[in-house]
């Protein structure tokens, strides 16, 4: 009996399906027995060096100058209250108002205590032999100063127990403060800080003390610049340290050039690793330049004081940033960003001091305020790395 079409037809479309199946496998098997007997015998890859992703790393810093409390800037302070300890309580906070909101967003500011913290007791004084309220130094960390430099040519002013006031008044606060120390194991543990992954140390020295003589055997009380010490010093950190800073309390007073001294000693600290100079002491401004990799700051001059004439009544703030660059190994740290602005001391014969800004002064507060701005600028910097002018 003959079969229906329709099977037959169902027939041929499964032998069709099988026999192309059939081929596509025959194909595959021939693809893939081609491809195994011609490639290697082995895969090779060819591993070289991977360049490593660098790691950046940055922290930034602001300076000021010299706090130099005459009595004109504390009595100005000075409130109707007493403290427990039956002194009268002084009040600087309203004199660096216009300031604080410049330090907020930097991680390291740094201020110089030109005269020494040696405790009521012994009597506030001004100039010649200073000695300043606790609240100056407490006010100036109100403020947001965490670095302060305690190697001046006032240091000795009142004496050794004025310097162990000093330290103990420093040691209780959270501030990195140098330069003075208590004991030879104070001066030896020198400080050092970790900020964003940046190691960092600072080391404080002054060339000067108006001829006053630290006590025989007792050196730790005043870091008094010497070569040998000094390299000696700086050789115990500058392989602890990504960062290492100098304070320098150097110069002639009044002179808006670095002197030889200055020159030789900058020179010298940079041959030794020094990436950051700050100086203070001649009470006004001097150039800010690079020696090789070492930013040097010869003076920031005055920060607050009662000294009369313009050039002592300006003073600079300097910023810049510190750079860390890791790549595998190799690790680099520079110093860069810098930029630099003026300050004018405004008081009204001894009243209401305040530290404002250039940017921020009236012709009240200044008379042609902008034409003394421009001329003292020029002591600035002559290198055009260093921005003049970032306060707004």
């Amino acid at each position: 009996m003959r079969k229906p079409q329709f099977i037959q037809r169902d027939n041929r479309k499964r032998i069709f399906f099988l026999s192309l199946t059939i081929v596509l496998l025959l194909l595959l098997n021939f693809l893939l027995s081609f491809y195994i007997w011609f490639r290697p015998s082995h895969t090779a890859y060819e591993v070289g060096d991977r360049t490593p992703i660098p790691i950046r790393q940055k922290i930034s810093m602001i300076a000021v100058g010299d706090a130099l409390i005459h009595d004109g800037v504390y009595k100005d302070a000075k409130t109707n209250k007493k403290g427990e300890d039956g002194y009268f309580v002084y009040d600087f906070k309203h004199m660096f108002t216009e300031i604080k909101d410049i330090l907020a967003p930097y991680d390291l500011k740094f201020y110089n205590q030109e005269t020494i913290i040696g405790g009521k007791d012994i009597g506030l004084s001004s100039y010649p032999t200073f000695n300043s309220p606790d609240e100056i130094g407490l006010d100036l960390m109100d403020t947001g100063f965490n670095i302060v430099n305690l190697a001046t040519n006032h240091t000795l002013d009142r004496g050794e127990k004025a310097i162990l006031y000093s330290r103990k008044f420093w040691k209780g606060q959270d501030v990195l403060a140098v330069g003075s120390y208590d004991s030879p194991l104070d001066h030896d543990e020198v400080v050092i800080q970790e900020k964003n992954g940046i190691k960092y140390a600072i080391l404080g020295y002054t060339t000067v003390t108006n001829g006053l003589k630290v006590p025989n055997g007792k050196d730790y009380l005043l870091n008094v610049y010497d070569e040998e010490k000094v390299k000696e010093d700086i050789e115990k950190l500058r392989d602890k340290v990504d960062v290492l800073l100098v304070s320098m309390h150097w110069g002639i007073e009044y002179v808006h050039e670095p002197v030889a001294s200055q020159k030789e000693i900058a020179s010298y600290l940079s041959s030794l690793g020094v990436d950051v100079i700050i100086g203070h002491h001649p009470h006004v401004i001097e150039p800010i330049e690079y020696i090789g990799d070492t930013l040097v700051i010869y003076s920031l001059g005055n920060f607050i004081s009662a000294q009369e004439g313009t050039m002592k009544r300006v003073g600079m703030i300097a910023a810049f940033d510190i750079e860390k660059v890791v790549k595998g190994s190799d690790k680099k740290v520079s110093i860069t960003n810098v930029k630099a602005d003026l300050l004018w001391t405004h008081h009204q014969k001894y009243k209401n001091f305040k530290v404002i800004p250039f940017s921020h002064l009236t012709e009240s507060e200044l008379k042609d305020h902008e034409s003394i701005y421009e001329n003292y600028k020029k002591y600035v910097s002559n290198d055009t790395r260093v921005q003049i002018g970032f306060i707004k």
